[in-house]
């Protein structure tokens, strides 16, 4: 990672909104989860998608793919020109001998030009070869870039509505595994399919041309290599996508599981998740079994079909000879051939299986580039200049899935420099609120506005420049101290440091071996919980935003690291346009004014102080919280 990554909106990154905590189920506000199976995506591509993508490979790569081409064509040409100097010395040397004989000067010129002939073939067979091999290879690894490339960026337009509903482990296949096999079909299976198939049409022409009897005999064990490949070939494909479905359950299982190790191993469930894994593990093996039969049927019909071919020209071919239609040189011609033969079906049962299963994979990327749920920039987007920082959420609606409203007809107004503290119970749509201001989300209706303008009418990346978003336990990535304070911008090592200086995170950054370049591990893993929010803290200071949206920054902090924190929360909202969601009446009550939240719907709206005299949500929270005289929590039982 360097500071000129960029920006990937950090907010629910991967996990979606959650009132209570973080979790990779996606937006919980109402309760959604993530189990099982992907939910049915709008867009998703009709059968004809993975034809289609492979279509389009094919055309951006075709430069490469000619020379290939032109280079087969080479290939093949000596394979059909190998047994024609064996022919030549039979029916011009041989001649019809038999026993001793002297070799004339003929005979030698003949032997020269054979022996020239067959060094030629070898050489063009060799130079074809390491053309083809070059330019498919080549070809292979560009198209495997392509699709990683294509499907990481089109997964980072996409909403967080898509990667809600989707299995981080199963986007990760897509990318690396499944763009892989696509790129090793075109570059080890393709040339071998396409020379196969080449090799088998031109031995037929030859074989026409020599004899058309003995050509069309040959020639019948096509038909019935044509039924067997494509009822094998479908069944196949259909076994490899249940593969592949498998596949991507395991490795998403194992992220999850993986990504929560330590409540895994705090409550014992090792044993349970080793089950879940084994089971889809056991699927998946069921489907890889049911391939490798499928495959070796395939490749075993097909041996049946070269031994007929082979047959028919050793008893075809004899009577021929005998009757003078065919010289026995020819005949060594049809025996090569319908040996070769033998090779050209082994070669397409084996890669036609490996390119069937390459389409399921490329099905699966194709159903990712197809999905259409990205918050596109309109024509003319807004995307100068500073905002001001008044906010509008105007009669809005919305809901993660049809039929489960989280937000009805809420209606705020943020005048610019003020802060607005956004409470309630969990599912009140809290974080639902602060997705929208940031536009991780658009509303179903209604608009949420900044500076009175439609942020459907804004550029994204203006927006996620004008909102800075602390979270409740800040996402950090591999990297060092500083290309964490810096992701997403071009800063200096100057402004890095003059930014942890002011969110108070110099001196234990000081403190750290390497300092500013101290190596983090994934998700800053030995730093403390109040060390992270300082760090966010620092990153947000950094972008200088006029909106600042806080999103539980201060939950989960013992006592010490919250009031260093919120100490440095005051450094960051002087003079910004904040939002405050929170579960916290300590940080709510450093608010302008206070916004409690109930169903989807505002409930409560007021001064802090004023709030707290009334009857109502805001002033039994505070009770619950022990800030003003009332119940108190129940005390944990003695010995707890």
């Amino acid at each position: 990672m360097s500071p000129s990554t960029p920006n990937v909106s950090a907010f629910p990154t991967a996990q979606g909104p959650t009132d209570q905590g973080r979790t990779d189920q996606g937006p919980t506000d109402q309760g959604t989860t993530d189990h099982g199976p992907a939910a049915p995506l709008p867009g998703r591509p009709a059968d004809g998608a993975a034809g289609r993508l492979m279509r389009a490979l094919v055309t951006d790569h075709s430069g490469a793919l000619v020379g290939a081409a032109l280079a087969t064509i080479l290939i093949t040409v000596a394979d059909l020109a190998a047994p024609w100097p064996l022919k030549w010395v039979i029916d011009m040397v041989f001649n019809g001998r038999t026993g001793r004989f002297a070799l004339n000067a003929a005979d030698y010129r003949v032997l020269a030009a054979v022996a020239a002939v067959t060094v030629l073939v070898s050489l063009v067979s060799a130079v074809g070869t390491y053309a083809s091999e070059l330019w498919l290879r080549r070809a292979g690894e560009r198209i495997s870039h392509d699709l990683r490339t294509r499907t990481y960026t089109h997964l980072q337009r996409l909403s967080l509505a898509f990667h809600d509903r989707r299995q981080k482990g199963e986007l990760v296949t897509h990318i690396t595994e499944d763009s892989n096999r696509v790129g090793e079909a075109f570059s080890d299976s393709l040339g071998t399919v396409a020379q196969a198939a080449l090799t088998m049409v031109g031995m037929l022409v030859v074989s026409l041309w020599l004899d058309p009897v003995l050509g069309l005999a040959l020639a019948a064990v096509v038909p019935a290599l044509a039924l067997v490949t494509v009822h094998y070939r479908r069944r196949v494909r259909m076994a490899s996508r249940r593969q592949r479905a498998r596949d991507g359950e395991i490795a998403s299982l194992a992220a999850e599981s993986l990504s929560a190790i330590r409540l895994v191993q705090a409550y014992g469930g090792g044993d349970f998740e080793q089950d879940r894994v084994h089971e889809q593990s056991e699927q998946r093996r069921q489907s890889g079994v049911e391939v490798a039969i499928l495959e070796a049927r395939f490749a075993g019909l097909v041996d049946v079909l070269g031994s007929v071919a082979m047959a028919v020209v050793i008893v075809l071919g004899a009577v021929r000879v005998s009757t003078g239609a065919l010289s026995a040189g020819a005949i060594v011609v049809f025996a090569q051939y319908a040996r070769k033969l033998y090779r050209p079906l082994k070669d397409i049962a084996k890669h036609t299986a490996k390119i069937s299963k390459a389409m399921a994979r490329a099905e699966r990327i194709a159903e990712v580039l197809a999905a259409d749920e990205v918050l596109e920039d309109r024509v003319g987007a807004h995307a100068h200049g500073r905002a001001v920082g008044v906010l509008e959420l105007a009669d809005v609606d919305f809901d993660y899935t049809p039929g489960r409203s989280v937000l009805q007809q809420l209606s705020l107004q943020v005048p610019a420099g003020s802060r607005v503290a956004v409470i309630g119970p969990s599912g009140a749509g809290k974080s639902t609120v602060g997705a929208l201001i940031a536009r991780f989300y658009d509303p179903v209706r209604g608009r949420v506005s900044l500076d009175g303008r439609d942020l459907r009418d804004c550029s994204l990346r203006w927006v996620r420049h004008q909102v800075g978003v602390l979270l409740q336990d800040t996402v950090l990535l591999t990297g060092s101290i500083a290309e964490n304070i810096a992701y997403g911008t071009d800063a200096t090592p100057d402004q890095i440091r003059a930014a942890a200086v002011a969110a108070d995170a110099d001196a234990f950054i000081n403190e750290l071996p390497g300092g500013y370049d101290h190596p983090l591990g994934p998700q800053g893993v030995g730093l403390s919980g109040g060390q992270r929010q300082r760090l966010g803290i620092a990153r947000v200071l950094l972008r200088d935003p006029p909106v600042l949206l806080l999103d539980e920054p201060t939950t989960g902090l013992d006592a010490a690291s919250e009031a260093l924190v919120m100490g440095r929360l005051e450094v960051l909202m002087e003079g910004r346009t904040t939002v405050m969601v929170t579960h916290s009446m300590a940080l709510a009550a450093r608010a302008d004014r206070v916004v409690v939240l109930d169903g989807g719907r505002i409930v409560q709206d007021g001064l802090p102080g004023e709030l707290l005299s009334l009857p109502g949500p805001f002033r039994r929270l505070a009770k619950e919280q022990g800030l003003i005289d009332g119940p108190r929590p129940r005390p944990m039982v003695e010995g707890a």
